[in-house]
C-alpha cells in the first residue's frame, strides 16, 4: 500500500507543478497545513477521500488520475492469470511449480 500512497503523492505533485502552484498555494486553497500536504506528496501521510477530492478540485483534475497506474494494473492482471493457471492443479503439481519458481528467482 505504501507504493500506492507514493504514487498518489507523485501524481498530486506533478499536477500541482503543472499549474505552477507552490505547496503553500495549494494548501491555502484547500485550507490545509502545507507540511501535511508535503507529507501526502511524499507518500508519508495518507489523505482522506475528502482531502483528495479537495486537492483534485483545486488542481482541476479527476480523482481517477491519482489512482491510474499501468504498472499496478499489469501486475494485478499477471497475479490473476497465475492464480487461474494453478488454482485447480493437484497439490503435487503446485509444489513442483513452487520449487521451480524458487530456483528461477534465485538467479
Amino acid at each position: 500500500m505504501k507504493d500506492l500512497y507514493k504514487h498518489i503523492g507523485q501524481k498530486i505533485r506533478t499536477a500541482r507543478k503543472a499549474k505552477e502552484m507552490t505547496l503553500e498555494d495549494l494548501a491555502f486553497e484547500i485550507n490545509m497545513d502545507w507540511s501535511f500536504l508535503a507529507r501526502i506528496e511524499t507518500g508519508k501521510a495518507v489523505a482522506s477521500i475528502e482531502t483528495l477530492y479537495k486537492i483534485c478540485s483545486a488542481l482541476n483534475i479527476e480523482m481517477s488520475y491519482l489512482f491510474y497506474n499501468k504498472d499496478l494494473i499489469k501486475e494485478e492482471i499477471i497475479d490473476k492469470d497465475l492464480h487461474k493457471l494453478i488454482k485447480d492443479l493437484p497439490l503435487k503439481e503446485k509444489q513442483k511449480i513452487l520449487k521451480a519458481l524458487k530456483i528461477l528467482i534465485k538467479d
